[in-house]
């Protein structure tokens, strides 16, 4: 059982590494949006997004294997990936609110509603998801309803039920108990 100490220490290395996973987030949310007008950054934004896996995976092995002495049990470092993940998302929803509310101005879900409204992939979608068309459109005027703040939390949202699945397997690979 981690004493309150270890708890402290925990955190206090989850928020360190959070905050570097949510640099790393919002460098590839900036190459996300910029991907509209120059596509090589989509790619540039992706392989950010596979980084900052790679490097949970680095420095929970190096917590466990420095800080621990070689040894997490699965709960810790189920915990401690969750924790990352929340504080990066924190840092990620700031940073998109900032963007969403005084910066893009409705560009970005324009260009959803733009590519939405191309008949290509407007059939698309619904062969593939099975919607008519007065369900594709209402699909449509929600995004067009939503506000800066809605569309932060959803990515919040997202970003958290990831950081869960993600999270789990982390912790069953990093894992190990003292010989």
């Amino acid at each position: 059982m981690p004493t309150y100490g270890e708890y402290i220490q925990l955190k206090a290395f989850a928020r360190v590494d959070g905050a570097i996973k949510g640099a790393i987030w919002v460098i590839s949310f900036a190459g996300f949006v910029l991907s509209f007008s120059y596509p090589v950054l989509g790619t540039c934004s992706l392989i950010l997004g596979i980084v900052s896996l790679v490097l949970n995976i680095m420095r929970l092995r190096a917590f466990r294997n420095e800080i621990l002495e070689g040894a997490i049990s699965f709960r810790r470092a189920f915990f401690y990936s969750m924790l990352t993940y929340l504080y990066a998302s924190i840092i990620l929803v700031l940073a998109q609110l900032i963007y969403f509310k005084f910066i893009d101005h409705g560009t970005l879900m324009g260009q959803y509603l733009t590519l939405l409204s191309s008949d290509n992939l407007r059939h698309g979608l619904m062969q593939a998801y099975g919607l008519t068309d007065k369900e594709l459109s209402q699909a449509v005027s929600m995004l067009r309803a939503m506000r800066p703040t809605d569309i932060a939390l959803q990515f919040f949202m997202m970003n958290l039920f990831m950081g869960v699945v993600i999270s789990l397997p982390t912790a069953l690979f990093i894992r190990k108990s003292r010989i």
